[in-house]
């Protein structure tokens, strides 16, 4: 029986990988209790040498190539989707995740959604190269959050090179009370480690405020979506790994059973486009399409459906956002996520119809037909009014 296979991207700092797959083996025995060696998944990890230095200025067209290149070797080999357990990559996200077919995690949004509700003041303690990115403390004021600045980057760079040399506890306690103080004279509750190297030294931090560890964060997230991968299937097509993304109290997720059929068919059936739509039709509908659900909290306030083989077309449609929920940028979310999936990036062929969000849709590279004399439909406006024996 196939078993989905997980690709991480390690090695950055090359002394924080053992500790993040023991965080991920951990993950295991709590969200499944696995016991036995063939509980546990099967991983391919990669660790990569890249060129970082704490003490130095980043090359960030070195490290960026060379983690692309970590990607590719991972793809290659035939996992199922990605994580790279590293804080910086992240700051190369958008451009990585497009680099290869495959979803890749991001340990960036993982992290901010865990943060407890806001207000909080939160106290960032990362490398250098991720704190000067800012991909921290955009996400944390987005999020209602008091971002605490604090003058200690200095102190943090020398607590990672500490790590890659002997390693002695009395200093790295040492070192964390110290940070800890700091953040506690202005008035920080909340700590957000989010440095590979740091979270391996974790054991060593001892405070009362609430602690966010991205690595943590990231492994339990693996966790999770290795669970959710189909098992038993060899067509790689069938094989979708889930996507999710959060926004404070709302989230956007392809995960197909968590779509709210009774919600979208509510939806639909008053829709201009699939007016009089049955339940049943919206229910095959979302399970033969990739589909991308919008929840506030638990309820489904949004949806978008695209009808794909993953490899030539695809056509976006039913997308919308409920009215209460309009005017927050969510239909552009919605659009985004959908059209960066990664199997979609090289159809040769995305297609959508709409009445009256041609300005929407120009930003995601959608355009009138430039050869509209070359496409025929056959359309049937009552389809939906008139029930048919297939339906039931």
């Amino acid at each position: 029986m196939h078993r989905p296979t997980i690709g991480i991207l390690a090695g950055m700092g090359p002394r924080s990988t053992a500790p993040f797959l023991e965080l991920v083996l951990g993950e295991c025995e709590e969200q499944y209790s696995a016991k036995d060696d063939i509980d546990f998944p099967k991983m391919m990890i990669c660790s990569l040498p890249v060129p970082f230095y704490p003490d130095r200025p980043t090359d960030h067209v070195a490290m960026e190539a060379a983690i692309r290149r970590g990607l590719q070797d991972l793809a290659g080999a035939g996992v199922d989707f990605l994580a790279i357990p590293c804080n910086t990559a992240h700051v190369y996200y958008q451009s990585l995740s497009t680099s290869v077919d495959l979803p890749l995690l991001n340990m960036v949004e993982l992290a901010l959604a865990t943060i407890p509700p806001a207000p909080r003041a939160v106290a960032l303690v990362a490398a250098r190269p991720t704190v000067e990115a800012g991909i921290y403390q955009r996400g944390i004021r987005e999020r209602g959050h008091r971002f605490v600045a604090l003058d200690w980057q200095q102190e943090v760079d020398t607590l990672i090179g500490a790590t890659r040399g002997e390693r002695n506890g009395d200093i790295f306690r040492s070192a964390w009370s110290n940070l800890v103080g700091m953040a506690e004279r202005e008035g920080a509750d909340t700590l957000l480690v989010g440095c590979m190297d740091l979270s391996a030294i974790k054991v060593y931090l001892a405070t009362d405020m609430a602690v966010i560890d991205a690595g943590q964060c990231l492994a339990c997230e693996i966790v999770r979506q290795w669970q959710s991968l189909p098992a038993g299937l060899s067509d790689e097509s069938e094989q979708r790994v889930d996507i999710m993304q959060r926004r404070g109290s709302y989230r956007v997720t392809s995960r197909r059973r968590d779509m709210d059929v009774e919600a979208i068919s509510a939806y639909l059936t008053r829709s201009y486009w699939a007016e009089g739509i049955s339940r049943e039709v919206v229910a095959r509908a979302i399970r033969n399409s990739l589909c991308f659900g919008l929840f506030f909290d638990e309820q489904q306030v949004g949806f978008a459906r695209v009808i794909t083989d993953h490899a030539t077309y695809a056509y976006l449609c039913d997308v919308y956002v409920l009215e209460e929920h309009q005017k927050r940028g969510f239909g552009k979310w919605l659009v985004e996520t959908a059209t960066s999936y990664p199997t979609l990036q090289n159809v040769r062929r995305f297609m959508l119809a709409t009445k009256d969000a041609h300005e929407l849709y120009t930003n995601y590279g959608f355009a009138p037909l430039a050869t509209p004399a070359r496409f025929m439909e056959c359309e049937r406006p009552d389809a939906y009014r008139t029930p048919r024996p297939t339906d039931h």
